[in-house]
């Protein structure tokens, strides 16, 4: 099976990505949607990991059905900006690796400089195994098929995700909500669903899928005058 059926048959049904609220002025215009770090202008530039120990610049930092909210707490306490303080994770068709190039890591890419990054998207079924090498705690019977056995494992997209490949916007509150329609609706692509998920912006999800439980993600509709 390719890496797309063999994620698809466990019930995946996305890929997660975040990002400050500031970067969809950047991602939501334009048809690339979002660029692999090296790809970015200079004078647009506003990497999340700056540091990218993954040495992947050229690939796009993905996770596997919920974000890595780790990941995203410790940005946002990084975070100095008073300005821009919000953040939100978009939903990225699976389907996107039946023609982007793609790699795959058990663990945070960053763990070992990439060590442990595997190209072979054939293998992907690793990360769902009851034991991880590279993840001291063995996966729960009852977690959610869906989710990989360590939540910051990843799949990293080569260049870019299209835009036409965001499948939903999750944010924090309804606040956020209002003002990611309103961008959307600015530059013509509010079809992108949003959805108001507290728990999945931030760690909390991940005792819920270890339960099998799903974090509520209520999606947001809007009246014609919004």
């Amino acid at each position: 099976m390719s890496a797309y059926e063999n994620l698809a048959a466990r019930g995946v049904t996305r890929l997660c990505h975040f990002t400050k609220f500031q970067s969809l002025t950047h991602i939501i215009p334009s048809e690339a949607g979002v660029l692999a770090s090296s790809s970015i202008r200079q004078d647009t530039k506003n990497v999340t990991d700056k540091e990218r120990y993954d040495n992947e610049l050229n690939y796009v930092c993905c996770s596997v059905q919920y974000p890595n909210s780790w990941f995203l707490k410790k940005a946002m306490q990084n975070n100095t900006d008073k300005l821009f303080k919000d953040w939100v994770v978009l939903y990225i068709d699976l389907s996107i690796l039946n023609y982007k190039t793609a790699k795959f890591c058990p663990c945070n890419a960053s763990r070992g400089s990439g060590a442990y990054i595997n190209g072979n998207m054939e293998k992907v079924e690793s990360i769902f195994e009851t034991s991880v090498p590279t993840f001291q705690y063995p996966r729960s019977p009852k977690m959610l098929a869906s989710c990989p056995t360590d939540g910051q494992a990843e799949i990293l997209i080569k260049d870019s995700i299209p835009r036409e490949c965001i499948i939903g916007i999750a944010v924090g509150s309804d606040d956020v909500a209002k003002r990611v329609y309103a961008m959307l609706k600015m530059y013509g692509v509010e079809q992108i669903p949003i959805y108001v998920a507290p728990d999945v912006i931030t760690p909390n999800w991940s005792n819920m899928i270890k339960n099998g439980r799903r974090p509520d993600e209520t999606m947001c509709v809007w009246s014609e005058e919004e």
